[in-house]
């Protein structure tokens, strides 16, 4: 099991955004890939500057985006900002 960190950009708000991230849909795609997130959080410096942690096996979380990134990209994301970063415990 891993962690990935997971920042990238909103075209709208946090309070938008984080009303669909913690929707029971979204939580059903999550769960459909074995991902859990772990935390949400925004820059203080840009409130349009996010990061997401997620814990999942190794390629779930691309799995994931593959099949959702369209209906992802309708929720103000960015998609083109992403930049993951995967890290495990030995």
């Amino acid at each position: 099991m891993g962690l990935t960190i997971v920042p990238f950009t909103l075209n709208g708000t946090f309070a938008e955004w984080s009303a669909i991230f913690d929707s029971d849909e979204a939580n059903k795609r999550h769960s459909e890939y074995g991902i859990k997130p772990l935390y949400r959080c925004f820059s203080k410096a840009d409130s349009q500057k996010v990061i997401v942690i997620h814990q999942h096996q190794e390629g779930a979380l691309e799995k994931s985006l593959e099949a959702n990134g369209d209906w992802i990209s309708t929720h103000n994301v960015d998609m083109t900002s992403f930049a993951q970063s995967v890290w495990i415990s030995a």
